[in-house]
């Protein structure tokens, strides 16, 4: 194998912090972050954001109902789940939006469709080999940067526009003889150069700490979003981000509180809880949403799971939402309200979510939105959910 290659071989087969192709990011045209979450596997909605106050919730969920006392009731609907009780923060200081009977706008039970849809930003699984975050950067005024925090380039960031990209690495730390001696390699590499050199920088911004030693593995979203947001926060840094967290497909053992599900929603509020105290001062200008492909069937299965669905419900957190709300057309859980006998009714659609989220964080015009979502007319703006 020819030197490049092995470096090349090194950069996709996990060394993704060698992915960089340069040091520094642009200098960005205003202080708005925007961060979006994709929870892989489609999640269960009724169970996180759980309508505990529809009359139909106790019989349709049979075994997997919460009692109201287990939940962060806030309002006489609906309540967080027991671990998503440290988002009731966010609540309160106004600076969460739950949205729910959220959908895509293509029925599909395929994670690989699903997450097409939701990552493409279009109304079919096919159309578009570009993301709808990488046509915000295009169509976005002004220097820009973006940046995808995962093992691969997400659809939702691939496009025209060039990206940056980070990832841990879990083969250990690399002491610095080695790395000394990886530098003289590079160094003679006019294409291979920049981007060792900027592995290096984004490594050392990250730190060690916060990945090293299984931590990503055995903390989950509370570390990578640490690290995340070491890379968000610094003045003139990346203002679009991509982000993934896995292991949302609950077919068996879901559980309630403690259980399976409840742990991972656990650890993602405490990964947001960790992303928003990291960011510091740069919160006061960051959006972060997070969505899934789907939602789960309202009835639990054989196994004491959920399958795959229809609508679920998904976040919009930070300063810039005009107030903490629910935000849904709520169809309600009785047996002629499900769709197809078996899923939550969709009565929103995540590109509307999106479309607001992105045009309060970047103040874009219409023309800009309908560019990055191409036939989305009937997904309008929604009044009142951004400052």
């Amino acid at each position: 194998m020819h030197r490049r290659e092995f470096l090349q071989s090194m950069c996709y087969g996990g060394l993704a912090t060698f992915a960089l192709p340069s040091v520094a990011f642009a200098q960005v045209s205003g202080p708005g972050r925007f961060v979006f979450v994709l929870l892989r596997g489609g999640f269960d909605g009724l169970a996180a954001v759980v309508p505990a106050g529809d009359p139909s919730y106790r019989s349709v969920r049979d075994g997997f109902a919460y009692d109201a006392s287990a939940l962060a009731m806030l309002d006489d609907t609906f309540g967080l789940a027991p671990g998503l009780a440290p988002l009731r923060a966010f609540w309160d200081q106004g600076q969460l939006a739950l949205a729910h009977a959220m959908a895509i706008p293509h029925r599909t039970r395929s994670h690989f469709d699903g997450q097409a849809v939701l990552e493409s930003g279009l109304d079919k699984p096919l159309g578009s080999s570009d993301g709808w975050l990488n046509r915000l950067l295009q169509v976005m005024s002004g220097t820009r940067a973006g940046i995808a925090i995962a093992a691969g380039m997400p659809l939702s960031l691939t496009g025209a526009y060039d990206v940056q990209s980070w990832s841990p690495t879990q083969l250990g730390v690399v002491d610095d003889a080695f790395r000394d001696r990886l530098a003289a390699l590079y160094r003679a590499d006019a294409v291979l150069h920049n981007r060792f050199e900027a592995a290096i920088a984004q490594q050392e911004l990250v730190g060690e700490e916060p990945m090293a030693r299984g931590r990503a593995r055995r903390d989950g979203a509370v570390a990578l979003m640490t690290a995340a947001a070491r890379i968000l926060k610094p003045e003139g840094g990346p203002n679009v981000a991509a982000m993934e967290l896995s292991g949302w497909d609950t077919h068996a053992n879901q559980g309630l509180a403690g259980g399976a599900l409840d742990r991972l929603l656990g650890q993602l509020a405490e990964g947001l809880v960790a992303f928003r105290t990291e960011m510091g001062a740069a919160w006061d200008s960051t959006t972060l949403v997070v969505m899934t492909e789907f939602g789960r069937t309202a009835r639990p299965n054989g196994t004491r799971g959920t399958d795959h669905g229809t609508a679920g419900a998904g976040f919009v957190l930070g300063p810039r939402l005009a107030r903490s709300s629910i935000v849904a057309d709520w169809p309600g859980l009785a047996a002629n309200a499900l769709y197809e006998g078996r899923d939550l009714k969709p009565t929103l659609d995540t590109r509307a979510v999106l479309k607001s989220a992105v045009a309060g964080a970047f103040d874009l015009t219409a023309a800009q939105l309908d560019r990055i979502f191409p036939n989305s007319a009937t997904a309008r703006v929604l009044p009142g959910l951004m400052a």
